[in-house]
């Protein structure tokens, strides 16, 4: 291949930069030219009125001073349309007319459904997995997990110290909508005594019982980890705890917040308990060394996955060993939880 194309798409993760840096920087050293797309796959649709807007011309000039920087440079975006099939189409055209010979696709689940639809219609595709949730089950772990974990773990310290000062209960809600592993790998380097996850079901009484006993047991302070996307794996009658208690009247069973989650705890637990969403903050910020190091190989192995005429892949890691596992199979997300993981953080708290 002498020109190779990389997008982002999707949510952006720390690391992003850094593996486009790999990518760029690797394809020159192998005699390919690299066309950057912006906005994900918006950009390789090339509906923008200025063409600049749609894509750029990468050379390693453009990619200096961006192993370090969080976010990504070619911005991201999702695009519904391109799930279907005449988009589809439309890409692999727009990306043959500049002399596109392979395109990386640096995301999630969603990103490497849309490669996967470029695999079908023959097109050369390179999956890198790109996001914070550590959701993709091909590979122990994806670019920007390291991050946003390190990120959650200084928010539950700060969050830690004054829940101790004034001796309440706080539930933390990081991301993951579907995967709860930045909640379980938080939880067991916070010390929290509590991990609230969408792959196990839950109740609120359960919760609130372990806050009572927590407090008998002398304890200042009680951490509650909450993945965001657990609030769909709760089993509990949330219409008749309100019910049964007057401060709870308002509560709309239909759209629970972390909040309310925290009033209902307090209400049923009798002790103080407070809710913090760690929110955007988890997807920001200048990805820790590891995220560096495993984007830049995994940016570079793409590159020569493609160089040798090698693709419909999405490459990751196992056993700390470099992986290439086809496309169509490794786009699936996980869906079970760390059992050991969870039981260590009950076992230790």
């Amino acid at each position: 291949m002498k020109r190779i194309g990389v997008l982002t798409s999707g949510g952006d993760a720390p690391g992003m930069n850094a593996t486009v840096r790999a990518v760029v920087r690797s394809a020159l050293q192998n005699n390919m030219s690299v066309v950057g797309f912006k906005r994900g796959y918006n950009g390789v649709l090339m509906r923008s009125s200025v063409q600049t807007d749609d894509f750029t011309m990468l050379t390693a000039r453009s990619v200096s001073d961006k192993i370090h920087r969080g976010g990504t440079f070619l911005m991201t975006a999702r695009c519904l349309e391109f799930k279907e099939r005449q988009y589809q189409e439309q890409a692999v055209k727009n990306l043959k007319l500049l002399g596109v010979e392979g395109l990386v696709c640096i995301g999630g689940d969603g990103t490497f459904h849309g490669a996967n639809a470029l695999r079908e219609l023959g097109y050369p595709v390179i999956g890198v997995p790109g996001t914070i949730d550590n959701d993709l089950d091909y590979t122990e772990v994806t670019i920007g997990f390291d991050t946003a974990l390190n990120t959650a773990c200084d928010c539950v310290n700060k969050i830690r110290e004054t829940s101790d000062s004034h001796e309440r209960a706080s539930i933390i809600t990081v991301m993951g909508r579907n995967c709860g592993d930045i909640a379980v790998s938080t939880a067991l380097a916070c010390g929290a005594e509590i991990c609230i996850i969408p792959e196990k079901p839950w109740t609120i009484e359960e919760i609130a019982d372990q806050v009572r006993w927590g407090v008998l047991r002398g304890k200042r302070s009680m951490i509650m980890v909450f993945a965001e996307g657990a609030v769909n794996s709760l089993k509990s009658n949330v219409a008749e705890i309100c019910a049964s208690h007057e401060s709870l009247s308002d509560i709309s069973p239909r759209h629970l917040s972390s909040s309310q989650i925290a009033m209902m705890i307090e209400a049923l637990s009798g002790h103080e308990t407070r809710a913090t969403v760690l929110g955007y903050t988890q997807r920001g910020g200048s990805p820790t060394a590891a995220d560096r190091i495993l984007a830049s190989r995994l940016g570079a192995y793409a590159v020569h996955l493609l160089r040798d005429d090698q693709y419909g892949l999405a490459v990751g890691m196992r056993k700390g060993e470099l992986i290439a596992d086809p496309i169509e199979t490794a786009m699936h997300g996980r869906t079970a939880a760390n059992e050991e993981l969870l039981s260590l953080i009950t076992e230790l708290s």
